[in-house]
């Protein structure tokens, strides 16, 4: 039965920590002073009216009627402050219930004090309750209201004293002798209550910090938990992808070797029948097709993270503009692409497969945000005389303060699970780091996204020392001949590629 009881005192919508602990214990105060009240007054009334008429209202300063209505008035009003205040606790009003509950009695001590004068009245336990409970329940500030409202209330009785008989007082101020005791006495207890009561919500306060913080560590921990584990699985996934890649890779290599067997159609004295034609025709889409799959397998080589990085001087223009296939093909059809570029090429010193990777993650974030439609922007132009701009819009959903702040973070992703892993745009901001580079993102919710990456330019000596400006002892003129003869081996197998597709 108790447990039941318990139970059901417990049940409240409070949200106050402190008040929540506090409201069961004043729900039980309540109750009692809402049954004692009455239950006192009428065994007093019914079994010892002759005494109180004799000891009490017969001495009062005002009449005896006056003080029975007084008396009795002033008990109903505790009595259904009482229970009102139940009520208010259990509608979840805490401190409208003390506050109104303590107000009735401190008024109902007026009245009392003013009725029947300070001498007469029975005690002062009503005050001292009015004082410990406006203290535990309310606080410091509410405690040293009740202590002032006591001096006043002492104060009126004592005034009702002199008024009705000025002669048992020497003088005015000697009826007020008694005030000075209640000052100090009344004091000192409020003293000890405002320390007692500091100090248990200092206590309370603190425990309450060391809880949220223990709260926040173990979120933080569950995070890098969460994180390890993320980490273990792309590690994993790497491994997967270099095994298979490898694999695939000899695989490849077959394939590529006979396809090659074609080039016996240039032979002299070969046979060039129509069959012979068509099946030579037939092997180069073969060999382009392999060189394709081969570009896949070294991206997972890529991927696995085994493969070292290649800094090379290129043209990040051209680079841009290779990749526009490559991005048709990323996004649906309904999506627009706009390449903006200027005429001149600006070289930068990066591993162009990075650039190339770093581009292609913001696109494939760019097309989750435009599921349906809408437009991608890529644009190249000078920043300054010593650096490049590269910028990537889209008009998509867009991002929010919140989210943009943690863009970058390893692993963070609004992508539903299996859609995402959250490490795209971290490679994407470690890659331009590394290059001594900067990305910042522009957004905002139902604007679309603007990504700025600006990276160093590489300036090529005009008197054509072979060295950059920066003094590294390089040939560049080598270096770029190089490079310029293997993106045009390049650039011809990928129109040999679309002419094989048409």
């Amino acid at each position: 039965m108790w447990h039941r009881l318990q139970a059901w005192l417990n049940r409240l919508p409070i949200t106050d920590p402190v008040d929540r602990r506090n409201a069961v214990f004043l729900q039980l105060f309540l109750a009692y002073q809402g049954c004692r009240t009455p239950l006192i007054k009428i065994y007093l009334l019914t079994s010892e009216w002759d005494y109180m008429t004799s000891t009490f209202f017969s001495r009062t300063v005002v009449s005896r009627d006056l003080s029975i209505a007084v008396d009795l008035g002033t008990d109903l009003a505790i009595t259904m402050a009482a229970w009102f205040g139940f009520y208010l606790i259990r509608v979840g009003k805490f401190r409208q219930a003390v506050t109104q509950f303590l107000a009735t009695q401190l008024i109902s001590g007026l009245f009392a004090y003013a009725a029947f004068g300070y001498k007469v009245t029975p005690g002062d336990t009503l005050l001292l309750i009015s004082l410990a409970l406006g203290g535990l329940m309310l606080g410091r500030r509410a405690l040293w209201t009740i202590y002032v409202s006591i001096l006043v209330i002492c104060a009126t009785g004592m005034t009702t004293d002199y008024l009705h008989d000025p002669s048992q007082h020497a003088s005015f101020f000697a009826a007020y002798n008694g005030l000075l005791f209640r000052l100090f006495s009344y004091a000192l207890i409020t003293i000890i209550l405002d320390r007692s009561i500091g100090a248990l919500r200092e206590a309370l306060a603190e425990s309450n910090r060391h809880r949220q913080q223990l709260q926040h560590e173990m979120l933080e921990r569950e995070r890098a938990q969460e994180q390890l584990l993320h980490a273990q699985k792309i590690k994993a996934i790497g491994q997967l992808a270099q095994g298979i890649a490898h694999d695939f890779n000899n695989v490849l290599g077959i394939v590529l070797g006979f396809a090659r067997e074609r080039h016996r159609l240039d032979e002299p004295g070969a046979e060039l029948g129509t069959d012979a034609q068509a099946l030579g025709q037939a092997l180069l889409g073969v060999e382009m097709a392999a060189r394709r799959a081969d570009a896949i397998n070294r991206k997972l080589l890529n991927f696995s993270r085994r493969d070292t990085t290649r800094i090379e001087i290129f043209d990040a223009v051209e680079a841009v503009l290779d990749l526009k296939p490559m991005l048709r093909q990323l996004f649906p059809s309904a999506v627009r692409l706009h390449f903006q570029a200027p005429d001149r090429p600006f070289r930068i010193s990066f591993d162009r497969s990075q650039f190339e990777l770093a581009i292609l993650n913001i696109a494939s974030n760019a097309r989750d945000a435009m599921p349906h439609e809408g437009t991608f922007e890529v644009a190249i132009a000078a920043d300054g005389p010593k650096a490049i701009e590269l910028k990537l819009s889209d008009n998509g959903i867009g991002m929010s303060e919140e989210m943009k702040l943690r863009i970058f973070e390893p692993f963070f992703t609004t992508k539903p699970v299996g859609s995402g892993t959250g490490v795209g745009l971290t490679v994407v901001h470690n890659l331009v780091h590394n290059a001594n580079g900067s990305i910042e993102v522009e957004s905002e919710p139902g604007k679309g996204t603007t990504f700025r990456i600006r990276l160093p330019a590489v300036e090529i000596d005009p008197a054509g020392s072979g060295r950059t400006r920066s003094g590294q002892h390089e040939d560049i003129a080598l270096s770029m001949h190089g490079i310029e003869r293997q993106r045009h081996a390049e650039h011809t197998l990928h129109l040999l590629a679309q002419a094989v597709d048409q």
